[in-house]
């Protein structure tokens, strides 16, 4: 999105048919990714749990198993039924509601989970403040995301590239994502806790999902913008890797920020 005054939060209704082949985990990551988070949110068996944008359940299907029970909200109905044509016989409750105005009584969930969400959210303000009521007494917001969403390894993102020519998120602006709700008042309750991992993937991989308007920033873009994106992207995957056709593994991980509501 360039800058301007969107209103509208981003909707992956588009992405749910590729979302799990683009952004799922490599085995045996998810386990450890929902492990960081219970280890991070003091969760237990008796833990009730809320997820904005829970997507197709990628963080919240093996998160289920540490816990009572999660309720996943998103405005993407196509998403969330890919979540409950997998969910079997987990835990995880789904929802198609706005996170800006939650349906929920006040002081009713332990945590509330937000995994590279807000950046979507214009008003994300009103976001953090629906959390903040939901949230009982000591729960915390457990804000997340995956490296990769900043390059991992890369030289650099296809964020990075994209930003160059005048786009930004239509929410949280892509420099404070990992540590916008302190700009109102939430504090942090722990050290930041991150797990590493790699993904296997081919450079023209990449390219390739560039070009497919994989990325919800590319959306909006116009094809001659992306077609700029696209060959600076292939440049600095050639100056790293060389041959685009031959897998490597892309060095990334995952990280926690644990968030108390303001006083």
């Amino acid at each position: 999105m360039r800058r301007d005054e969107r209103t509208e939060p981003v909707v992956f209704d588009r992405a749910a048919s590729f979302y799990d082949a683009t952004r799922g985990f490599p085995p045996g990551v998810a386990e450890r990714v929902a492990g960081l988070i219970v280890e991070a949110g003091g969760l237990g068996p008796a833990s009730r749990v809320l997820e904005v944008g829970v997507g197709t359940g990628r963080v919240a299907l093996p998160l289920a198993a540490h816990v009572a029970r999660i309720v996943g909200v998103d405005l993407s109905a196509p998403m969330l039924a890919q979540l409950v044509a997998k969910r079997g016989d987990r835990g995880v409750a789904v929802l198609r509601a706005d996170a800006a105005t939650l349906p929920f009584r006040d002081a009713c969930f332990d945590a509330v989970v937000s995994v590279h969400v807000f950046h979507l959210i214009p008003r994300w303000r009103e976001a953090l403040a629906e959390a903040a009521r939901v949230l009982r007494p000591d729960g915390l917001l457990l804000l997340a995301a995956d490296d990769q969403a900043a390059g991992g390894s890369l030289f650099k993102s296809p964020h990075q590239i994209v930003a160059q020519l005048g786009y930004q998120n239509a929410g949280v602006p892509r420099e404070r994502f990992e540590s916008f709700p302190e700009d109102v008042g939430w504090q942090l309750a722990a050290p930041v806790r991150r797990i590493a991992f790699a993904r296997k993937i081919t450079p023209q991989a990449l390219i390739d999902r560039m070009n497919e308007r994989s990325w919800s920033v590319t959306w909006e873009m116009s094809d001659a913008d992306l077609a700029t994106v696209v060959e600076e992207l292939r440049a600095d995957l050639v100056a790293r890797f060389g041959d685009l056709s031959r897998e490597v593994a892309i060095e990334t991980g995952f990280w926690v920020r644990a968030y108390r509501p303001p006083p």
